[in-house]
Order: structure tokens, then C-alpha cells, then sequence
């Protein structure tokens, strides 16, 4: 490795046509906004190429900085248009993204900002790499944030007490973030804020954490405004337990949504079931449970692998729901390809997929 950070490409040219495979950049993780017709999507980002050509494997790309990539569609994605980066690390004051920047999400919030939530990565040294931090930046549109305005939520290291208190695990204060994981287990999981309003218009963020080594459950926290217009955590809440976790070791990118049309909320996670760092990809499975509960607090009722209704959604990975009905068991999927989905497709985006829930 040449650079960490590398030269960003600026958008590319032309419409992407029904699927977005990038030409110079490897694309996975993905969360969505609506604003009017137009649907904006933001995923992580990575150059292909090293500068002098060298191939960027898809594996390798922990080694280097990544970027918050937008596209945006006119047409319900049926084409997009490649907008460039809008996130990209090293600018809270406090340091939490210093190393890199790793999935969230895009909320309009009540009062016309824009909040862009997102997981900082903080290096202290070479061997503890992943210590990750919940963060949130605010601009006046979806075109991007001031960066000047990020700001960390929740951090592991300063707020490692009340974390722990709350019932949550993390690993004693210096493995934090080890890049060879957690007691035997995966990496440390404090990351994928998803900002959401419920029904009731309390606004929320959701996102990936632990009770064990090898266990995985969601945090979930309501937040306030300052009178600063940035947003704090009012309460961290305890675990929210997921009734199949046992099948899986990491609930990854997850996203709550209020279905209108069915009174209830839908919750989508990436899982993944690795048990330590190191293993072999091909022990490893990837899949998107869907699962539904009566509010943000659950309790959530598992629904099922979305693989298992839809053959095209097997190496869908870090997907966003653009349209939902559960009770006429209706599901409309933008998804980007896992690794293992081949060398045509893998770490790009697949097509708008619909996807029919049977009982």
C-alpha cells in the first residue's frame, strides 16, 4: 500500500442504467433518502486502482480511507447519476473519524437540516484500528454536509461506562477496537447509526452493538435537540434483543421504518455469522432479515431471510427498503452485491428489486 488515502474521483459521467457498476470504484453498504421525486442514495466508497494502477483488492480495502459516495435517481431507479463524495474522514475536532469514516444514514430532520449520521473510526495505533464512534453532521440539503458541524454521539472510550451500564458489551479498554477482535470474538460493533422518526415523531437512531464477544443485539437510543440545532443522545436504551440472534454474530447496517399502510415498524439487518477475525470468507455467511414489531422498542417478530422468498437477494448486503407494505407482504429493495456474488457484480448495485413476503 502506496497511500491510506487516496485521490477521490469525482463523478463520473453519463447515467448509470438500472444497475451502478462503477467503473472506478468499488461500492458497498447503503442507506436511502427521499426528497420530493427524487430518491438519494449514499453508500461507502473505495478507488478500484491505486494511483500507479495497482488493482485494489476487494479484501484489502480495510487498509485504506473510505468515502461516503451520492447518487441520486429522478425516475425511482430506473437511472442515476453519480454526485461524488459527500462524507469523507479526518474532520471532527475530537478525532473519532481520524482513521475512517463507515455506514449511517440521511434524515430530514423537523426543523429543515439535513442530519447526516455516520460511524467515525478512530485508529489510536496500529493494532487497535476499529474503534468506532457514532457521529452525526448536519447540512441544508442532501447534497452533503459542512463537516464542520460533525460531532460524536456516543464514543466507546469516553462513554464506556454508561455503555457498559446499559447492558451493552465492549471489551476491556485496552482491546478496544484490536484489530484481531473481541475476546475471541469479531471486531468491536458500535456502528451504523440509522436515524428515524417514529410515529409519534420522537426521533431515534438505531445501531449495531454487542452483549457478548459473539453475540449481537441493536442499540437504540432517543435524541434531542440543543439549542445549538445539533443533536445529543437523551437516553441510551437497554439491548434490543432479536429473536433468531443466535443464527448470526454480527446484526450489521440496520435500518426501522414506519409502515404506514400497516401501522407497524419494519426492521432490516445485514448479518453476518463470523466467529473470529481471520476467518476464511468461505466460512462465512452474509443475509438480510427482515422482521416486525409494534414499535422501535420492539418486541420484533422475525419475518424471515429475505433470500429465502427472493433467489436474487442471496448476495444482497448493507441494503435500504425504498417501499414497504407488510401486511400485503410487499418489500422494494436497493441492495448492493456482496463479495462473493462473483466478479461481474460483486461490490456494486443491483437493480430495484421487488420482493413478495408469503405466510
Amino acid at each position: 500500500m502506496s497511500e491510506r488515502y487516496l485521490p477521490i474521483h469525482g463523478p463520473h459521467d453519463g447515467l448509470f442504467k438500472g444497475t451502478i457498476k462503477h467503473p472506478d470504484l468499488w461500492l458497498w453498504d447503503s442507506w436511502t433518502s427521499k426528497d420530493g421525486e427524487d430518491l438519494h442514495l449514499y453508500c461507502l466508497a473505495l478507488n478500484k486502482q491505486e494511483p500507479d494502477g495497482t488493482p485494489i483488492a476487494p479484501n484489502a480495502r480495510n487498509n485504506y480511507g473510505f468515502h461516503i459516495r451520492h447518487f441520486k435517481s429522478t425516475d425511482a431507479g430506473t437511472t442515476w447519476r453519480d454526485l461524488g463524495a459527500c462524507i469523507t474522514p479526518r474532520h471532527n475536532k475530537d478525532k473519532s473519524d481520524q482513521h475512517n469514516v463507515w455506514s449511517g444514514s440521511v434524515l430530514k430532520l423537523k426543523n429543515g437540516q439535513v442530519a447526516y449520521g455516520y460511524t467515525g473510526v478512530r485508529a489510536p495505533d496500529n493494532n487497535h484500528t476499529f474503534i468506532q464512534n457514532i457521529c452525526v453532521a448536519f447540512g441544508d440539503d442532501f447534497d452533503g454536509p459542512d463537516l464542520t458541524t460533525a460531532a460524536c454521539l456516543s464514543s466507546p472510550e469516553a462513554d464506556y461506562d454508561a455503555i457498559i451500564k446499559a447492558g451493552f458489551y465492549l471489551a476491556p479498554r485496552d482491546r478496544l477496537g484490536a484489530n484481531t477482535g473481541e475476546e475471541g470474538g469479531p471486531i468491536l460493533g458500535w456502528r451504523d447509526p440509522f436515524l428515524f422518526y417514529d410515529h409519534e415523531d420522537q426521533l431515534y437512531a438505531v445501531w449495531s452493538a454487542k452483549i457478548a464477544p459473539s453475540k449481537s443485539a441493536l442499540a437504540l437510543a432517543t435524541l434531542k435537540e440543543t439549542e445549538h440545532g445539533s443533536l445529543v443522545i437523551d437516553t441510551l436504551l437497554p439491548p434490543v434483543h432479536l429473536p433468531d440472534a443466535d443464527r448470526y454474530t454480527q446484526a450489521e447496517v440496520p435500518k426501522i421504518y414506519y409502515d404506514k399502510k400497516s401501522n407497524c415498524f419494519a426492521l432490516l439487518i445485514s448479518s453476518c455469522d463470523r466467529l473470529f477475525e481471520g476467518q476464511p470468507d468461505s466460512e462465512v455467511t452474509h443475509a438480510l432479515h427482515l422482521y416486525r414489531g409494534p414499535k422501535p422498542t420492539g418486541p420484533w417478530n422475525l419475518i424471515g431471510r429475505l433470500g429465502d422468498y427472493e433467489p436474487a437477494v442471496e448476495h444482497y448486503f448493507g441494503s435500504s427498503i425504498i417501499d414497504l407494505d407488510l401486511d400485503a407482504g410487499h418489500i422494494t429493495l436497493l441492495s448492493p452485491y456482496t463479495e462473493n456474488a462473483g466478479q461481474e457484480t460483486m461490490l456494486s448495485f443491483g437493480p430495484v428489486t421487488n420482493v413478495t413476503i408469503k405466510d
